[in-house]
């Protein structure tokens, strides 16, 4: 009989182990510690397991949390999953990519055989004087990534130059961005390039627009950016954060409503988990319905989107809500039983149970997650604002079509995984 391996979806995951060595388009035997979260992120660079998922339903069954150690499951092709490049529509903007993925892959092998050198020249003199010294390697590093970012600068150019529609025009002025901390690994000042999202925001300037100047500053204070700070054109643009449906307004609340009517939003760089934690033995934890929680009472930080809850009619007074500022002050909540659920990221709640020293006490309902976009915010009364959408997610595409945008993202994740 084979084992079976109950892996819940709140396991941060980065591309490393057995999963990174997979590829689309292939099988692969689960292992000891495996999720398909984790499968996920390692081989399509999200945390939208659900194609695996749907692909091997004959395999895993209806639960996608209970996986079996020694299946088999087949990996979608990236076209299939949703996540095949996105081709520029011109065919000038075509060839640009194919040359700029081409430059790219070329400094990388010129690269690997550079370190490759490094190390057989440092390994020689370790055997023959016994004192290794690794400044060849590093030097060797060095350039090699010098040389990948020189690639990369050519053919972002090389794309942005075969865009027939022209450039969009910015002031001549410094932009000024705003977000906040806490928010690991998205955004935090003691965070590797102060948090993935922040670094994703940095390099689609630097593709996009490398001339243009910016500053990002730090506000903790998450709701005071809308609520103050972007309203008076103090700042540019804010980030990360959900948009709302706004399609369907009737169906948001008020705030999520009044977002929709007073900001703009970039394209989506970033998809997180919203989920669901309480702790551990409740029912809250295992139920499969959102009517389960009627009656109690949810704690989710001030200023996050209530559009998700709004759909499932987690409102008021179906349920009391808690709106604190910290986060923090959610997991201490249903710790001291003033709240019964937190509704909140899957990626920050991980770190908060973590720093907290409530792991094992507060846990996540795998049942009842969704998937949610995040994006930038720019004021609809900003007479740059369409400039600057267009700058920013123009730099977005450029990532994607390159692979710098999963390389950046896995680099972060992992770096999460490892030092927690």
């Amino acid at each position: 009989m084979k084992t079976r391996l109950i892996v819940s979806s709140l396991a941060l995951a980065a591309a490393t182990g057995a999963a990174s060595a997979q590829e689309a388009c292939s099988t692969y035997e689960i292992q000891p510690g495996d999720s398909l979260r984790e499968l996920a992120i390692a081989i399509y660079a999200t945390e939208d397991y659900r194609v695996i998922h749907n692909a091997n339903r004959d395999v895993i069954g209806s639960n996608p949390n209970l996986i079996r150690v020694g299946d088999i499951l087949t990996l979608p092709c990236l076209d299939e999953a949703g996540r095949g490049p996105q081709l520029p529509d011109t065919e000038a903007g075509r060839m640009a990519a194919e040359m700029a993925a081409e430059l790219v892959k070329a400094a990388e092998q010129r690269a690997e055989k550079a370190i490759a050198e490094a190390e057989a020249r440092v390994a020689e003199a370790e055997a023959e004087a016994k004192k290794a010294s690794e400044d060849a390697v590093i030097a060797a590093k060095a350039a090699a990534k010098q040389e990948i970012e020189a690639a990369r600068a050519e053919g972002a150019a090389l794309i942005r130059n075969a865009d027939e529609g022209g450039h969009p025009e910015i002031r001549d002025r410094q932009l000024l961005l705003i977000t906040g901390g806490n928010y690991a690994p998205f955004t935090d000042e003691g965070l590797p390039q102060r948090g993935l999202y922040t670094e994703l925001v940095e390099t689609a300037f630097l593709r996009a627009a490398p001339e243009q100047g910016y500053k990002i500053q730090f506000v903790n204070d998450w709701s005071s950016h809308l609520d103050l700070l972007m309203p008076t054109l103090a700042f540019d643009a804010t980030f990360p954060w959900s948009r709302p449906n706004c399609d369907a307004a009737e169906t948001l609340s008020e705030a999520d409503r009044g977002r929709c009517e007073t900001y703009d939003f970039s394209n989506p760089f970033y998809e997180v988990v919203d989920s669901f934690f309480a702790l551990e033995g409740s029912t809250y934890v295992e139920t499969l319905s959102y009517a389960d929680f009627a009656g109690t009472t949810i704690c989710r930080p001030e200023g996050w989107s209530m559009t998700h809850m709004d759909l499932v009619s987690l409102y008021e007074p179906v349920v009391t809500l808690m709106r604190p500022v910290s986060p923090d002050d959610c997991f201490h909540a249903v710790m001291d039983g003033t709240a019964d659920i937190v509704a909140i990221e899957a990626h920050l709640a991980v770190e908060a149970i973590s720093r907290l020293g409530y792991q094992h006490q507060i846990i996540e309902n795998p049942n009842l997650a969704a998937i949610k976009p995040l994006n930038i915010m720019i004021h609809k009364d900003n007479p740059d604002g369409d400039a600057i959408l267009e700058t920013l997610n123009q730099g977005l595409a450029i990532m994607q079509q390159s692979g710098e945008w999963r390389d950046i993202v896995s680099t972060a994740l992992r770096h999460q995984m490892e030092n927690g």
